[in-house]
């Protein structure tokens, strides 16, 4: 999947930056104390509710739309319900004989937080129905029938009384507007469905729509009546009134709609019939043990007289996960939307086993093409709940386990990288626990080579006051883990070009002398060259010492030493391998520009003894003092040893041929190259030895008979 030819608005970069820029104000925000943490989700819902607006009219396709819907309510739940699960509970009412009912049901729902948060629940899905589209009704009931004198009377009892029929017309009205009233209903429109019954002269159900408010006083009942929106026109006898609605909804002389309609108002499940959703199943169910729930803790005060209940109201023992199972059962591709999912873990306190299964398909941090395909394609649903795993830390640090809470944000931080949202990384990893941000971390800046961008991550990291020195040290260590493989030590010298595991490397330790921290830019640069010069790679040596001047980094180190005590201090050992290996790097350069000059024949010959001179010198200095004091210590023996028995002789060899290709110019300088044999054989250097390491004696010694040959042949 090219993700240029992605067209996503659901994770375009404009989406995942607003919602960094809310983790963002948060993060820098000098008064935690005084931050709503519940503006981060507000905050979360209004960028849903935009992109939800724009993706309708952009002309976006359902589903899309219908994704950044469910978002939007996603949001809304967690705030309403999150809030009263993380807030300071109410204190509890003091009742009293002469309180009205209201005023029970009030201290029932404080005493039973689990019924509170259903009757939350409730007031979110009717608060986010959709809206209800106003068909087109008439001012006068059964208009047809009246013009047509089929009724004697016209009251609502009627056509039931005298068993005779409507106008098809009426009757087909009556069926638009008790669905009409039945979805307002069910979007908890109550006053809206009561104005319209007004309008189109269905007195009747207005007036049995005035039992849904319980009564309140607001003189006795003054300790609720400035926290509720009940009135003083609710009705005493509610149970009187739902045990009547309750009949009605079993009569089968009225509309489908119309018997939903009561049947919803009495607390019963009838209504499921009429139901189309996944929300309105909720709400029915919901309803139903609510409003059971509250009746039989009314009748267990004392507050329902006997007489009132003349109807057995069927009663059912489900629980909140019972009606999710019962309703995903019924409607199945709606329940597997994964934002439906997270709605109903939500519900059933059962976040952190939903944010686990979400990272089921992530088998590990470092993706193939395959895996990553799959990434992107559930990075909308990963967004989410990376975004809710990240509010609930925040609010409740022990709401998640830190390992998936952990692999979670490091997902979204691949995809972040998929997306090149790269000055967002810093962010998601300052909600991570300072071991897992290093690896989070470590494994992007191990990819990152652009020389602006890293100066941006520096810059960011401490920004957000990452541990920046351990994240900088986990990723060093980790480039030279992850490459180590392809250096195999014992292939002698190469002259082969660098490659991008050279590449990969040099930039790993480059942190260090961009974060400018040298003790560890010159360890790391330690090791660094002793991995590219056992195994022969001068050109990545040189590559890497022309970045990073050695002198200057030596200077670098003293200065910080002096301001300030630093945490590794690099020994006068260490300073002076590191010398060496400067020199070294010198003479390859001067190999590199004999190699790069034009044949002798057609040099001047000023020129081309300049050239000369100035490479034979860098040659013979280091030859004669390569690791010299180094060997004469206790220090790395072992590596020493080896280092000079790979690249003495292989200096001597390069110093031979240049003087033997120099005869061109002066046969004196087949003299210069017979000698070498003494510097070789002399027992004070033993060079003779370094030449048995390596396997190089026999090539050594070809080389100065043919140099003798021709030394032969010019009269020597």
């Amino acid at each position: 999947m090219e993700l240029d030819a992605m067209e996503d608005v659901r994770n375009d970069h404009d989406v995942l930056s607003e919602f960094a820029n809310v983790l963002k104000l948060y993060k820098l925000s000098d008064k935690k104390d005084e931050f709503d943490d519940f503006d981060i989700v507000r905050q979360f819902r209004y960028i849903a509710a935009q992109k939800a607006s724009s993706s309708i009219e952009d002309g976006r396709d359902e589903s899309e739309c219908e994704d950044w819907d469910l978002e939007v309510r996603l949001w809304d739940l967690i705030e309403n319900l999150l809030k009263y699960r993380y807030s300071e509970k109410p204190v509890e009412i003091e009742t009293h004989k002469y309180n009205s009912d209201v005023v029970y049901q009030e201290k029932y729902f404080r005493s039973k937080p689990e019924l509170y948060e259903l009757w939350l629940i409730i007031q979110w899905v009717q608060r986010n129905s959709p809206e209800v589209e106003r068909p087109q009704l008439t001012g006068t009931k059964w208009f047809n029938s009246q013009m047509s004198n089929t009724l004697e009377s016209y009251d609502s009892d009627a056509p039931i009384r005298s068993d005779l029929k409507l106008d098809p017309r009426d009757v087909e009205q009556d069926n638009i507007f008790y669905k009409y009233i039945f979805q307002l209903i069910l979007s908890g429109h109550y006053k809206e469905a009561s104005l319209e019954c007004e309008a189109t002269n269905n007195w009747t159900m207005k007036m049995i729509l005035t039992g849904v408010n319980s009564y309140l006083d607001p003189i006795i009942d003054k300790d609720i009546s400035d926290d509720t929106e009940e009135a003083t026109h609710g009705i005493k006898k509610r149970a009187l009134w739902r045990s009547t609605v309750y009949r009605l909804s079993k009569s089968d002389k009225i509309s489908t709609y119309e018997r939903a309609i009561y049947g919803f108002l009495a607390g019963d499940l009838s209504p499921l019939e009429s139901s189309t959703s996944w929300d309105s199943d909720l709400l029915i169910y919901f309803n139903h043990i609510l409003t059971n729930e509250v009746e039989l803790a009314l009748v267990n005060e004392g507050r329902i007289p006997e007489e009132d209940l003349l109807v057995s109201f069927p009663k059912s023992r489900m629980t909140v996960q019972d009606v999710l199972n019962i309703v995903a059962s019924k409607r199945k591709i709606e329940s597997e939307h994964p934002l439906r999912v997270l709605m109903a873990s939500i519900i059933t306190k059962n976040i952190p086993a939903i944010v686990h299964s979400s990272l089921s398909f992530v088998g590990s941090s470092m993706l193939g093409k395959e895996d990553t395909d799959e990434l992107l394609n559930e990075s909308y649903t990963l967004r989410v709940i990376a975004h809710l795993a990240i509010f609930l830390s925040i609010i409740d640090p022990n709401a998640i386990a830190v390992d998936d809470h952990s692999k979670l944000i490091t997902t979204y931080i691949l995809i972040l990288r998929l997306y090149e949202q790269y000055s967002w990384i810093p962010l998601y990893v300052s909600f991570l626990p300072e071991v897992e941000a290093r690896d989070a971390y470590s494994l992007f800046l191990i990819d990152l080579f652009d020389t602006q961008e890293r100066n941006n991550q520096l810059e960011l990291s401490r920004l957000y006051r990452l541990p920046l020195e351990n994240i900088l040290k986990r990723t060093v260590a980790r480039v030279f883990s992850i490459t180590e493989d392809h250096y195999q030590v014992g292939g002698g010298v190469s002259l082969q070009p660098i490659d991008d595991v050279d590449t990969k490397l040099m930039r790993g330790v480059e942190w260090f002398v961009e974060a400018r921290m040298f003790s560890d830019a010159i360890s790391s640069s330690l090791t660094l060259y002793r991995r590219f010069l056992l195994n022969g790679r001068t050109k990545a040596a040189q590559e890497f010492a022309s970045r990073n001047s050695i002198k200057q980094l030596l200077k670098q180190y003293d200065v910080e030493s002096l301001g300030s005590l630093v945490e590794k201090k690099i020994s006068t050992l260490e300073k002076e391998e590191l010398l060496q290996y400067g020199s070294l790097v010198r003479s390859f350069n001067a190999l590199d520009e004999w190699q790069k000059s034009s044949q002798p024949q057609t040099v001047s010959s000023f020129v081309f003894i300049e050239l000369i001179n100035r490479v034979t010198t860098s040659l013979k200095d280091t030859i004669s003092t390569l690791f010299l004091e180094l060997s004469k210590s206790s220090y790395e023996l072992a590596l020493v040893e080896e280092l000079r028995s790979l690249y003495i002789p292989f200096l001597i060899i390069q110093l031979h041929n240049v003087y033997v290709e120099s005869r061109y110019q002066s046969t004196s300088y087949l003299n210069d190259a017979l000698e070498l044999t003494n510097v070789v054989a002399s027992e004070s250097t033993k060079f003779y030895t370094l030449f048995q390491n390596c396997d190089r004696l026999r090539e050594y010694l070809a080389l100065v008979a043919n140099c003798a040959a021709i030394a032969a042949g010019e009269g020597l």
